[in-house]
């Protein structure tokens, strides 16, 4: 009996389903989540059942989610340790009890590869085995059933049952629990961040384990299912609505075959992905959703990080990927191609290029969305999508292909790596010196990946030709460096002056500030991801020195700086307040400018500046926005203790506004259209929409 089909995608798709629902029972029902981790961490370690429960990916979220509080770090690494044991010793048992019986009892008797393999793992390692195998995903599951066919005698695998089984649970429960427990740290940072980096690196885990567990099964029922596909493309029954389209699409793709369908395959889940990818960030900044925040917020931090030697390096990177050195590069492919008489080669390749082309200057040219600086004249003046990001990438990622193709050596993915290594730079070195927004660069990358995934399938429907492939990376590779070397030389100098960074400054007077002008600047604190944060409460009109000074002479004081040491005494919830690390925060990509702290009845007041690129002329100072807040301290499963804001942006206001005085004056406004929130339910911020204007006795002389 064939494995069906479609069985697969609905396979991922309920375990895509049922893992978030695992953590978040996890969360909601502390007291039953218990039992639920018990049972996770058996079935991971029983004979067979292992291979299908991702026990080590639930196990890392379990930690992540003690992190919050709402587990017990001792009881979660007790029940996992228990049942880690159980597992193992269960199945130790049905190998001791079965001997080898076992071999004829599913699923053994149809893929008796499981247990030659384990057996051969058992007799090089003996009862290290135990230990090695826990933390091997192929043989973790079959590895305690050998044992126990093999005779291995009990009291020695108790022995090593438990020694296993205590490092399994501290090797995967505690990273998710510290890099919880750091996120939680950094979310005061950059909320929107925090989660994006979460959910990065819980997607690479995944990956990891998923692609692991899919190359075995692919290995076992990959021929069968390609089989069946034909079978079904093949037969003449009739069908109804979409179904006919469908089976002539696979039939195009996978018939005749070449030995090249799996490659087919990958370029198709790539176009898939990528085209996605493409149209989610069309409708963001088309709709100036939530991502033209983040664009800018990337944009300012990017450019705040700005250095000479940087700026050498990464203009140097981005004249790589200019027009002037991919006509070269793809002209010297082309006539290598036909002079070695690849015809078909050739016009696939000068296909590929000159569309893609025409589609990134088509939504240039229709969009007509703006860089952040003007740079260039014509088409090329708008911004979206990036036509260093996209054209580099199809013309790198499809000559990898081209490399790729038919070759049988063990580094024919080494082209593909490249490719995406030299458009990954380039596109990065456009976001460096702001010649893009981060959408704009989104957008060129997938919209590049997804026309070359798209031509790659329909180039490899077609026979190969005999490419000189070491000849073609050579040459090119001679091409690529000699006139990127030449073109990065040429105007070199007026190029760094033309990517330098840029930061417009816009001049008004006093009076129009004070009056009307203070409700342009930013209500709330826009965090790396582009998410709002804390309200802006405070504007100041002036130098920070002398505000800095006021401050410190009513009581203010500066914090400790950022050392390894203040936070190693976060790993003690016995620090004090004063002691805990004061971190920074963003806003549009801007680090504060000032940074001051006050400590009263348990409680820590923290005042933070940035700029806003605006300016009164007269007198000629600086406006600043600032935030005012409430931390106090707060523990974390018992061990770590965090400084954490409150919410509360009323009381801190009044109190500030109490360091104010004859030196300093201020002048109380409301935003009347802020959206401004309460504390509810949802934990939402406590603020009446006020806003202090600050500023010297004698701007109001002007």
């Amino acid at each position: 009996m064939r494995f069906p089909i479609g069985k697969l995608g609905s396979v991922i798709k309920d375990f895509a389903i049922s893992l978030p629902d695992i953590l978040k029972t996890i969360a909601d029902y502390p007291n039953a989540a218990y039992f639920l981790i018990f049972l996770v961490s058996l079935s991971e370690s029983l004979a067979v059942v292992g291979l299908l429960v991702p026990g080590t990916l639930i196990m890392f979220g379990v930690g992540a989610v003690i992190s919050t509080g709402v587990l017990s770090l001792k009881w979660t690494l007790v029940l996992a340790m228990v049942g880690a044991m159980a597992g193992d010793g269960i199945s130790y048992w049905l190998g001791r009890y079965y001997h080898q019986r076992l071999k004829n009892f599913w699923p053994f008797k149809r893929h008796p590869r499981m247990l030659a393999r384990g057996e051969s793992f058992f007799q090089r390692h003996g009862g290290k085995s135990i230990l090695f195998g826990r933390f091997i995903g192929p043989v973790r599951p079959v590895i305690p059933i050998v044992a126990g066919m093999l005779d291995m005698p009990p009291a020695r695998f108790t022995i090593v049952n438990i020694v296993s089984a205590i490092g399994w649970a501290f090797a995967y429960i505690l990273p998710g629990f510290f890099l919880g427990t750091s996120f939680a740290v950094l979310g005061v940072v950059s909320t929107r961040l925090t989660v994006l980096i979460l959910l990065t690196l819980s997607a690479v885990w995944f990956s990891v384990w998923f692609f692991r567990k899919l190359v075995l099964f692919l290995l076992v029922q990959g021929p069968g299912w390609l089989t069946a596909m034909e079978n079904w493309i093949s037969s003449a029954t009739p069908m109804r609505g979409a179904m006919p389209y469908i089976k002539r699409f696979l039939l195009f793709l996978f018939r005749p075959r070449r030995g090249e369908e799996y490659f087919i395959a990958l370029l198709l889940l790539v176009a898939l992905l990528m085209g996605f990818g493409f149209l989610s960030v069309l409708k963001e900044v088309v709709a100036r959703d939530p991502l033209i925040q983040a664009d800018r917020a990337v944009y300012h931090f990017l450019q705040s990080l700005r250095t000479p030697l940087g700026d050498r390096i990464f203009v140097s990177v981005t004249k790589l990927g200019d027009g002037i050195v991919n006509f070269w590069v793809a002209g010297s492919v082309l006539i290598l191609l036909l002079l070695k008489r690849c015809y078909r080669t050739a016009g696939y390749w000068l296909a590929t290029l000159f569309t893609a082309e025409l589609l990134t200057r088509f939504f240039k040219w229709s969009l007509q969305l703006p860089r952040p600086v003007s740079l260039y004249e014509g088409v090329t003046a708008f911004g979206f999508p990036s036509g260093h990001a996209a054209m580099n990438t199809v013309l790198y990622g499809f000559f990898a292909l081209l490399i790729a193709r038919g070759s049988k050596s063990p580094f024919r993915w080494f082209p593909l790596v490249g490719a995406l290594l030299i458009s990954s730079l380039i596109a990065f070195s456009r976001l460096y010196l702001g010649a893009h927004w981060m959408s704009d660069v989104l957008g060129g990358l997938f919209l590049g990946w997804s026309w070359t995934a798209l031509s790659g399938i329909v180039y490899l429907r077609e026979p190969a030709e005999a490419i000189p492939r070491r000849l073609l990376g050579i040459f090119t590779l001679v091409m690529f460096f000699t006139v990127g070397f030449w073109h990065v030389q040429y105007r070199y100098a007026m190029d760094l002056a033309r990517y330098a960074p840029h930061r417009a400054i816009q001049e008004i007077d006093s009076q129009t500030w004070l009056e009307d002008r203070w409700k342009d600047l930013p209500a709330w604190r826009i965090d790396l991801g582009g998410e709002r944060e804390q309200p802006l409460t405070v504007q100041w009109a002036g130098s920070p020195e002398k505000l800095y000074e006021h401050l410190l002479s009513e009581g203010w004081s500066e914090p400790s700086s950022l050392h390894p040491k203040a936070f190693l005494e976060m790993l003690s919830p016995e620090t004090r307040l004063q002691d805990l690390p004061l971190l920074p925060y963003l806003h549009n990509g801007y680090f504060e400018k000032m940074r001051l702290v006050r400590y009263q009845d348990g409680e820590r007041l923290v005042f933070r500046l940035w700029p806003t690129g605006l300016r009164l002329d007269d007198p000629s100072v600086p406006i600043w926005v600032g935030t005012v807040e409430i931390q106090t301290q707060q523990e974390i499963a018992g061990w770590i203790a965090v400084a954490k804001d409150i919410g509360d942006y009323i009381r801190p206001l009044d109190l500030l506004s109490r360091s104010f005085g004859e030196e300093i004056w201020f002048r109380e406004m409301y935003r009347k259209n802020a959206k401004c929130r309460r504390r509810d339910l949802s934990g939402r911020p406590i603020w009446d929409g006020r806003v202090v204007l600050v500023y010297s006795p004698d701007l109001s002389n002007h």
